[in-house]
């Protein structure tokens, strides 16, 4: 390996340097390696990630705060405790938030990395009917009419499928179901797609229609050439080390979401099959993402992923995420708000006065928290339970006095609506979702026996 690195390429690494703030210059090494081409320079490739692995663990190590075990924090946001509500319903809106770590930040920093390859023109197993989709739902992919057929996708045509039907929009709506839940005033989302490279579309924003509108872009542009998944982990770690267009937050948790209905073909490979290459250079760089502190969750959708789950499971376990397999694409939106961003997986809302639970309850991957909780005329205790996913449990009391009222509480409307919205895109499903996730975990344990 080291015979393999020539002089100029270690000059380079020895110019790389730490700036006052501590923070490593990477982002002219990795725009250097990308213009390496072939498998004759694979050797160096490897060399110089395993380097910048080890200069980025050096300094994650040097600034991160030494964390003990503790119980889960549960932080109960509104209503504040004494409140006096008068309103129409006899339930409450109540809101807040979970997070392992008391000490850690609220703010969370999400980069949607989506495989548009042309394979994700396959449909996803239902009519999704996305509202982010185009009002035409005779539009295809590659043709110029709806009756134009293409070539095989992996020679980077895609096959004739209508959006609303496709795995790209199940991946669309995924990312908007997401989207739904979070708590922009805390969380950060931006989006890049990857096939043959990786292009960044939006970066980190607040703003959810900016980022809406750039899923909708995705539909519009539809799928294409390979399938290069290293591109994107890269550009997407680049992007969360704000060494890209995205202002850096350092107290932020940063992970990414990565949804393909594949695995990687390039950039050594020829785009039609798996290459044990590109696999091993996706994984390097997914360790790179977890050194910096950065998780990749990883959605695979369709047989075509499931049939080769090596890298996608290397990746997750490389970085510190999640491996989710789903054999029908649709399913993904019932699994994708399952993953834990902040370590904690579940959540109980209790009226103690009544000994009733919240009718509805809602814990985004954010950490945050919404429900509708049902109360009685006076006073009301209401406790928040939450359990971390290493069993450690924490939790949080409010009192409020509730009086019956002739207006209706607005805020709890709008949630109440927000559910019923959320509950059909699974009803459309036609499986439950404790259905889809046995399906899951059965899908898991299979590929990972395969992979051995």
């Amino acid at each position: 390996m080291t015979r393999a690195c020539s002089g100029s390429a270690l000059s380079r690494h020895r110019r790389m340097r730490v700036n006052q703030q501590g923070r490593i210059e990477i982002f002219h090494l990795i725009a250097f390696m990308s213009v390496f081409q072939g498998a004759r320079i694979i050797a160096v490739k490897q060399l110089l990630f395993r380097l910048l692995l080890l200069w980025i663990f050096l300094i994650t190590e040097a600034i991160s705060h030494l964390a003990l075990a503790a119980d889960p924090h549960v932080q109960i946001i509104s209503p504040k405790d004494g409140s006096r509500i008068t309103h129409e319903q006899n339930l409450i809106f109540l809101s807040g938030r979970v997070a392992k770590d008391a000490l850690r930040s609220a703010n969370i920093d999400i980069f949607l990395v989506v495989d548009t390859s042309a394979s994700t023109a396959h449909a996803a197993g239902i009519e999704l009917d996305d509202p982010g989709a185009p009002q035409d739902s005779s539009i295809d992919f590659g043709a110029s009419s709806p009756s134009t057929a293409t070539g095989d996708p992996r020679d980077g045509e895609p096959l004739d499928r209508k959006i609303r039907n496709s795995i790209l929009a199940a991946e669309v709506a995924a990312a908007r179901r997401l989207l739904a839940q979070l708590n922009s005033e805390s969380t950060r989302v931006g989006v890049l797609t990857f096939s043959r490279g990786a292009k960044l579309l939006q970066s980190l924003t607040s703003n959810v229609g900016r980022v809406l509108r750039v899923l909708d872009d995705i539909l519009r542009t539809g799928p294409h050439g390979g399938t290069n998944m290293v591109e994107g982990i890269r550009l997407g770690t680049t992007e969360l080390m704000g060494l890209g267009e995205s202002e850096r937050r350092r107290d932020s948790v940063k992970v990414q979401l990565l949804l393909t209905d594949g695995y990687p073909t390039l950039p050594i490979g020829r785009s039609r099959e798996a290459n044990p290459e590109d696999t091993n250079l996706a994984i390097d760089a997914a360790r790179i993402a977890g050194k910096a502190n950065i998780a990749i969750h990883v959605f695979t959708l369709g047989e075509e992923a499931l049939s080769y789950p090596q890298a996608a499971i290397g990746i997750a376990k490389a970085s510190g995420g999640t491996y989710t397999p789903v054999m029908r694409p649709a399913d993904v939106l019932a699994v994708v708000e399952k993953i834990s961003i902040v370590g904690v997986d579940y959540v109980q809302v209790i009226n103690q006065t009544m000994k009733q639970n919240a009718t509805q309850l809602r814990l985004a991957p954010d950490g945050y928290f919404s429900s509708a909780v049902p109360v009685v005329e006076g006073r009301n205790q209401i406790e928040v339970i939450a359990r971390a996913s290493d069993g450690s449990n924490g939790g949080d009391l409010v009192t409020v006095y509730y009086q019956p009222g002739i207006q209706k509480s607005l805020e709890l409307e709008i949630f109440l609506e927000k559910e019923r919205k959320l509950d059909l895109e699974i009803k459309r499903l036609g499986k439950s979702p404790a259905q889809i996730q046995r399906e899951v975990e059965l899908n898991r344990d299979k590929t990972r026996e395969d992979s051995h």
